[in-house]
């Protein structure tokens, strides 16, 4: 007779069986595919192959910004012999201490970084040591052949790779390509099968920029700038270059001082920071003036010492007494009430819709990241002495770039050509793809254009703001801006503080090349005195750059002689 206790043994054997059997069933029969392709994986090791993003290229092909190959060099501890001994000897090679790097090889893991971003020749003698445990990843890094040159334009790339920053977070989508993967089968200790299972899928690498930057002018626009940031003892300045007729820009160039050693800055302040302007404004009263007949260049105005408007007084950089001053005379010598007078004529719609017309207060079509629009306020919002302060530059906010393109319409005989910095797309098969003619619109008859230039003319003569703009040889049409900077944390303005500007266009009778040049609280203060001779350097440069004749002798309007400073500018 069987026992209780021994039948119920063998109950609980039998039912141990039964679920043991049932499961299986479960596994080998219901859930086989799950089983074996969770088999597989753990066979399978995966690698993301990158990809050769897109270079960035200057005007004439020059590499701006390249992508070059590198290689991240790895470990599994699982398969290294003697932690200590490969440390010994990779150390030296790596720059790494011998005692760092036995602790990756002897970490609890099976994948460690031994060094990233590592050069051809140095993996190529990491390779030859032969040791165990070790392995190679293709990777990629960023490389500048020129340095800093144009940084604020190009922008740089995050730890991921993508751009975060200027041109390079613009056209990230087009210049970044798309990475390849790469399935290997491996065996339990993760090497791999030989005759086992290799899957490729390449990489698609990116396609690249041709810009419309010239290497050349850039450098020139750079080194000009920073020497008279620190001669002046600026805070910062920013210059740009462009072609009259195309809109390609030649330069664009931002550059800091920090503790007084001056150096390029990683922004783009030309698209980027908004500034009150000062007299560079003054282009959009006289444009209106002559357009509705309210004057002629040599139209006489009664320029007092002093205007009260709204409460509040105007005067002009140098004081004087009560002048006679015709419309030329009011431009050249950058007067405020003269320019005051003539605003009057027009009126504070007029005014605003001419500042308007000349695209301030609008995008610049550039779509470059983080790029200001810049601050013009409507007639319905301006105080009682608006119609003074916003025809001189104040209480308007500007960009340097809008500030160039105003006056480059001018230039272009009252055309306004969109700027471009972008000039074609380079495919991975090195074809460049030029992109359309940028938009134009008409903003002041032809006639009106002429005009102006020949009055602009004067402000780099004799009894102008910036005889310092001259460049021998050549015409030079211009125009002077001082304004005082706005307080950040009060009303009014800072004391002491201003930014300097001198903008113009060269030679003034057949254009060729404008440019825009901005100092940050300069000593002196005067656009005349700082900012003037930096484009004259700068522009001089261009025009032998690309070999741009002086005009035949008689074809120049003006004189270029030189003069003092009269009512500042």
């Amino acid at each position: 007779m069987v026992g209780p206790r021994l039948f119920s043994l063998r109950a609980v054997a039998i039912g141990t069986a039964l679920i043991l059997a049932g499961r299986l069933v479960q596994v080998q029969l219901l859930g086989g595919a799950t089983y074996r392709n969770y088999g597989r994986s753990q066979m399978m090791q995966s690698a993301v192959l990158p990809t050769i993003r897109g270079p960035i290229l200057d005007r004439n092909g020059a590499v701006l910004a390249m992508s070059v190959p590198r290689t991240d060099i790895y470990a599994d501890p699982r398969q290294v012999t003697s932690p200590s001994a490969e440390a010994a000897k990779l150390a030296p090679l790596l720059g790494e201490s011998q005692a760092s790097i036995t602790t990756l090889l002897s970490a609890k893991t099976t994948f460690v970084y031994l060094k990233k971003q590592v050069g051809n020749s140095l993996t190529k003698r990491v390779e030859a040591l032969g040791l165990p445990g070790l392995g190679f990843l293709p990777d990629t890094t960023r490389y500048a052949p020129n340095g800093n040159l144009a940084a604020g334009v190009l922008g740089f790339l995050g730890a991921s790779g993508n751009g975060l920053a200027g041109l390079e977070y613009q056209y990230n989508s087009l210049l970044a390509g798309r990475p390849g993967h790469s399935t290997v089968q491996v065996d339990p200790f993760g090497g791999p099968i030989s005759g086992g299972v290799h899957r490729v899928q390449p990489p698609v690498p990116g396609s690249g920029l041709e810009l419309t930057l010239s290497t050349a002018i850039q450098y020139e626009a750079q080194q000009a700038l920073a020497k008279e940031v620190a001669a002046s003892h600026a805070r910062a300045g920013m210059a740009v270059v462009e072609d009259v007729h195309t809109g390609q820009v030649l330069a664009m160039a931002t550059v800091v001082s920090n503790h007084g050693k001056v150096g390029v800055s990683g922004a783009n302040d030309p698209l980027t920071y908004t500034y009150e302007p000062g007299s560079v404004m003054k282009i959009a009263t006289f444009s209106g003036a002559l357009v509705h007949h309210l004057i002629t260049p040599t139209t006489v105005l009664q320029v007092p010492p002093s205007l009260n408007l709204g409460g509040y007084v105007f005067h002009d950089a140098e004081p004087h007494g009560t002048e006679n001053l015709t419309a030329t005379q009011i431009i050249a010598r950058s007067s405020n009430i003269g320019t005051i007078e003539i605003a009057k004529k027009l009126g504070a719609t007029g005014v605003y819709n001419w500042i308007t017309r000349f695209g301030f207060g609008k995008p610049t079509g550039l779509g470059f990241p983080g790029a200001s629009s810049g601050i013009v306020r409507p007639p319905a919002t301006w105080s009682a002495s608006a119609l003074g302060s916003t025809p001189i530059g104040q209480d308007t906010g500007v960009t340097a770039m809008q500030v160039l393109d105003a006056y480059n319409t001018v230039a272009n005989g009252g055309l306004f050509v969109r700027p471009q910095i972008v000039k074609g797309v380079v495919g991975p098969n090195g074809r460049l793809r030029r992109r359309p003619p940028p938009a134009t619109h008409r903003v002041i008859p032809k006639a009106v254009a002429t005009t102006l230039t020949s009055m602009l003319e004067h402000v780099v003569g004799p009894g102008g703001t910036a005889p310092a703009a001259a460049i021998p040889g050549y015409s030079v049409a211009g125009k002077t801006g001082t304004a005082q900077k706005p307080s950040t944390t009060s009303r009014g303005y800072v004391p002491g503080s201003y930014m300097a500007t001198f903008v113009g266009f060269v030679p003034a009778q057949s254009p060729a090349i404008s440019a825009v040049v901005v100092l940050d609280h300069p000593t002196p203060i005067y656009g005349g005195s700082v900012a003037a001779p930096v484009f004259s350097q700068v522009c001089s440069y261009a025009l032998r750059t690309l070999r741009i004749p002086p005009p035949a002798a008689g074809s120049q309007s003006g004189s270029q002689g030189s003069g003092g400073v009269a009512n500042g500018g």
